[in-house]
Order: structure tokens, then C-alpha cells, then sequence
């Protein structure tokens, strides 16, 4: 899985969030406000859908849901060929019929979070069941749950100088995310600060989806050595 990373401040202050642009996953100008971050990558799961691994498939999927913002599927187009801003992480957070898929929507160059969604799948399709679209945002699967992380600004915090992270942590419940934890780091301390522990028994709201079919293309079956062709014109 490739490190794919909403939280309520409680004080005057601005977020922003570590984002992975993996290349081959790219970034977009989907938004174009605030500060970039360093990027980390870790390894794709080798349960992760297959649409995770066809990024004009999986930037299809996300144009056609309506639930997300109109800026952001305008916006997702290719950096440079099928180089898309997009960053996926997977694992099995939902308990549906298949791996739930964590989308983040980048931006082009670098690695901005725009938007992070999470996507059910049920009977063959996608229903997106979480989104945080506050800019800068990163998901991901960590321990069976989802993780979104925003990093901290104070008023007057240069862009390239944030004051900490603060990451909530999301287990599903019926059939929404609840906020189980959160905690803060700030980067001049020594270590993660709960704040507090749990955060809320409050479902997250949903957003208004309905599925969507992720609509990879067929692949084609080899035939056998020796086995008569049926490609066109075959035989004639």
C-alpha cells in the first residue's frame, strides 16, 4: 500500500497535511493554496483493488461521483501522460465486499493534499463513505483504521514552518466512521499528545453517494500455444 494520509480545530488554526504524490500517482492543480509538504511512500498492499493500479480507471471512478466537490473532478487531469494526482491506500476498514479503497486527490508537482475519500465496495461498485475535502488532508489505512492527518499552522506559521500534526483516527461503526482518538505532535515536543482519548461516539455524516461502477477495461485471455485464433479475420 502507498501511504495514502478530519479533524474539528478548536483553536484559530490552519491545516495542512504531509501528502504522498506518488509518481505514477501524481498531483493536479485541483487546488492550488497552501503549503507542500515532504512525501513518503510505503508499499501498496498486495490485496489493494486493481483499479488502485489504473489511474485513468480510478480518476474515471472519481469524476462520476457527483458527492465530491465539482473543483476537484474538474480538476483531475493528468500531470504529464497518465500521471495522474492521486494517491490510493486499501485495506479492510468497512467490512465490505471487497478491500475498502482510501483515495487522496493531489496536486501536480508537489504532493499537496486536496482531498482525501474512502470507498466502499458493494456488489461490484464503489460508494464513497467518507470524505474530508479541507485542504491540506492525507488518508490512510493504519491498524484496520482509517487515519487522516492535517498539519498545524498558527496565524502567523510560514508555509514551510508548521506547528505540528494532528491526526484523528476512524473505526466503522454500523455504517459510518466514528472519530476513536486524536492526537497532536508538535514538532518541537518530544512525543504525541491525545486530545482527547476517545474524540466523539458521533457518527461522521456520509456524503451523499451512489455507487460507482469502477469500470476497468477487459482483459484479454492468452490463448493456449497451438490453440486456433480469435482475433478478426481468423480462419479466413
Amino acid at each position: 500500500m502507498r501511504r495514502i494520509a478530519s479533524v474539528t480545530a478548536a483553536t484559530a488554526l490552519s491545516c495542512a497535511c504531509v501528502v504522498v504524490a506518488g509518481c505514477g500517482t501524481t498531483v493536479t492543480g485541483a487546488r492550488r493554496e497552501g503549503p507542500a509538504s515532504p512525501v513518503t511512500v510505503k508499499p501498496r498492499s498486495a490485496a489493494a483493488p486493481a483499479i488502485a493500479s489504473d489511474p485513468p480507471a480510478l480518476a474515471s471512478m472519481v469524476r462520476k461521483d457527483t458527492s465530491i466537490s465539482a473543483d476537484v473532478r474538474e480538476d483531475l487531469t493528468p500531470c504529464v501522460g497518465d500521471d495522474y494526482p492521486m494517491d490510493t491506500d486499501s485495506g479492510d476498514l468497512t467490512a465490505g465486499d471487497g478491500p475498502d479503497l482510501v483515495v487522496n486527490v493531489t496536486t501536480c508537482g508537489d504532493g499537496l493534499g486536496i482531498a482525501a475519500y474512502v470507498y466502499r465496495m458493494i456488489d461490484g461498485k464503489y460508494l464513497n463513505v467518507f470524505a474530508d475535502e479541507r485542504s491540506p488532508v492525507y488518508g490512510s489505512v493504519e491498524d484496520g483504521r482509517l487515519q487522516i492527518v492535517h498539519e498545524v499552522y498558527k496565524t502567523d506559521d510560514p508555509v514551510s514552518y508548521p506547528t505540528g500534526e494532528e491526526s484523528v483516527t476512524y473505526a466503522w461503526r454500523g455504517n459510518h466512521f466514528v472519530p476513536v482518538s486524536q492526537t497532536f505532535q508538535d514538532y518541537d515536543g518530544a512525543s504525541p499528545s491525545t486530545s482527547p482519548e476517545p474524540l466523539s461516539t458521533d457518527p461522521v455524516p456520509r456524503p451523499d453517494a451512489d455507487p460507482v461502477d469502477p469500470d476497468l477495461p477487459a482483459t484479454a485471455v492468452p490463448a493456449s500455444p497451438g490453440a486456433p485464433s480469435t482475433a478478426p479475420g481468423a480462419g479466413r
